[in-house]
């Protein structure tokens, strides 16, 4: 009630050692690969079989992840990884952190705003991170891969995409490439039309990126510009069947971002590198006044918020055989400020502005004492100026009895998250005495891997979160209070039935303990999707979703019980000519009338479609 009172598809195998080319900064390790880094992906193919309007549809079939709108294609973004927050989980462009500590919900980011077009992959690693990555690693890491220049290739690429419901999208890629790097220079274009039902976004999108081999050392430089505007009926209002005030809620996003980086060659005994990193997110709304229901009104608000951070990471790798090792410091400079209104009968201002720098160390180190065995650790600590310190760790082993049996791996690790800018400085109900956020991971499993890529993962977890930030009625302010308790199972699977065909799934178990019902989270959830290529020019695929019921809430019914649902999709990949190819999906096929917010009903039956031209 913050929010409110303030104002894989499936996955796959475990990660391959990073290919030329790739981004610098990796999601889980800087040393560790395989069972002991723990990364779950999604491909550009797995999210083309989607087709979807915003990258949450292609998260919510990672195991261990709940990812959906919390209002339509423009409301908000609901993504929890194993019953954590949704600002709990570090986004990352590249390596680039996204998290906007101005914003009312504490950090969490808006996946709405990133054109799924433009994306190579999706690197979800689950677990308490702040180890490897600081601040905001609390529950996982989510690390966006754009498309990245291919060396040696020059081409032009061009889409369109429409769906039966009015939504288009348009895109344009120009590729060039030689011996010792490329060029990448894309854009892109969406209207969600009227696919949701009192929603609608409005995106645009374009890339830059270079790559360049120096002597011995990878070059990068990454530039990023995204704007999306939006309208839709505010959250907790209870949405389009139950709102009692049809004005709807405005807004803007738009971030702008740029990186550099420079690293020896991985094939190097020493391996030092250098990668520096800015962003600036502005966000604006206007949230109309709510109505009184089952729980109390909440008056209108306006709020116009600028974000930006500098990051610099230097550090130096040694070792490619068994030992290997890393060392490093980062520096990170965080400025935010609001400027908002509350309508109470008069216009009250409610502004506030912070900036918070964080000096960093941190080591890692991997260590294959065999073939069949692996052991990583990793430390950090992280130093605020005038503020707190912390120490984190993370340490993971996996066991491969026999070279073609099942791999058995366990993780431990500490996460923290700072408080936000928005809980330290909101003039009405901030608290600059708040602590940090503070989670402990455990979890382990087993996993076996075949030579054509089928996976078998099972992966037992505990998770405790604890100094939780939530709004105190009573004391009308931000507090320190809730300990949650997180533990559940994840199942995560992939076979090649025959050569053209392909089975993959995931399921997850979630069970918590909260002195505090927490919203949006199913006991368990799965998907399974088959993949068909009958001919060469030919791919066809099906998929199923399921989630059992979860606690909801809003302003018009309070808290309630929604009830779990099933859908399915039908999908085709045809190659028209050499040159021009078509992608289509038939999303909810059986017309499941299901709603992942109180009010806010789900799409229908869309059929959607791309159509991508290579010259």
């Amino acid at each position: 009630m913050l929010l409110a009172l303030a104002q894989v598809l499936a996955p796959a195998p475990a990660a391959e050692p990073p290919e030329a080319g790739a981004p610098i900064v990796v999601t889980a390790s800087r040393t560790a690969q395989g069972p002991v880094a723990g990364i779950s992906t999604v491909g550009a193919d797995d999210i083309a079989r989607l087709q979807p309007a915003s990258l949450l549809e292609a998260l919510d079939e990672v195991a261990g992840v709940r990812a959906v709108s919390t209002g339509g294609s423009g409301g908000g973004s609901f993504l929890s990884v194993r019953g954590g927050e949704p600002n709990f989980t570090m986004v990352l462009i590249d390596g680039i952190r996204l998290n906007n500590p101005t914003n009312s919900r504490g950090g969490a980011f808006d996946f709405f705003a990133i054109d799924p077009m433009l994306v190579e992959r999706i690197e979800v690693a689950r677990g308490a991170v702040s180890a490897v990555h600081g601040a905001d690693a609390l529950s996982g890491v989510v690390n966006i891969r754009l498309r990245a220049p291919r060396p040696g290739e020059t081409g032009l690429a061009a889409r369109a995409s429409a769906g039966s419901e009015g939504d288009l999208g348009l895109g344009l890629a120009f590729n060039h490439g030689w011996r010792e790097g490329g060029l990448l220079v894309s854009a892109g274009w969406y209207d969600s039309g009227g696919l949701d039902l009192g929603s609608d976004l409005e995106r645009r999108q374009a890339l830059a990126r270079i790559d360049q081999r120096i002597g011995g050392f990878e070059a990068r430089a990454l530039g990023l510009y995204a704007h999306a505007d939006r309208i839709t009926f505010p959250e907790d209002s209870g949405g389009p069947l139950l709102a009692v005030n049809r004005e709807r809620e405005t807004g803007a996003y738009e971030l702008r971002a740029g990186a550099l980086s420079l690293r020896r060659a991985r094939d190097a005994a020493i391996r030092p590198g250098l990668t520096l990193s800015w962003s600036e997110q502005r966000d604006d709304s206007a949230t109309p006044a709510i109505a009184p229901g089952v729980l109390d009104a909440v008056p209108a608000l306006a709020a116009d918020a600028r974000f930006s951070r500098v990051e610099a990471i230097g550090d130096i790798g040694f070792g490619n055989g068994p030992l290997a090792a890393t060392l490093g410091a980062a520096y990170l400079r965080e400025s935010g400020r609001s400027d908002g209104l509350i309508d109470l009968g008069f216009p009250l201002p409610v502004a506030f502005a912070l900036v918070r720098t964080t000096r960093s160390a941190f080591a890692e180190g991997a260590w294959r004492p065999s073939a069949l065995v692996a052991v990583n650790l990793a430390g950090r600590y992280d130093d605020v100026a005038g503020g707190p310190h912390s120490w984190t760790g993370r340490a993971a082993i996996s066991v491969q009895p026999s070279a073609a049996g099942p791999v058995f791996f366990a993780r431990i690790g500490e996460g923290y998250k700072l408080p936000s800018f928005y809980a330290l400085g909101h003039p009405l109900i901030g608290n600059p005495a708040l602590r940090s956020e503070r989670s402990r991971n455990i979890e382990a499993g087993i996993e076996w891997t075949g030579a054509g890529g089928d996976l078998l993962r099972l992966t037992l977890f505990d998770n405790r979160f604890r100094d939780l930030i939530d709004f105190d009625s009573v004391l009308f302010a931000i507090v320190n209070r809730d300990r949650v308790h997180a533990r559940g199972a994840e199942l995560e699977a992939r076979w090649r039935v025959r050569p053209a065909v392909t089975l993959a799934g995931a399921l997850t178990w979630l069970d918590l303990d909260s002195p505090t019902p927490l919203r949006g989270r199913p006991r368990w959830q799965g998907s399974l999707r088959l993949v068909w290529t009958p001919a060469a020019d030919l791919e066809l695929n099906a998929a199923v979703r399921a989630n059992s019921g979860f606690n909801d809430s809003s302003i018009p019914t309070g808290l309630i019980r929604a009830r779990g649902h099933a859908e399915a999709d039908l999908g085709l990949r045809y190659r028209l000519t050499p040159t021009l190819t078509l992608d289509a999906a038939l999303k909810n096929l059986t017309d499941s009338h299901h709603r992942d917010a109180v009010g806010f009903p789900a799409p229908g039956r869309v059929l959607r479609a791309t159509l991508s031209a290579g010259f």
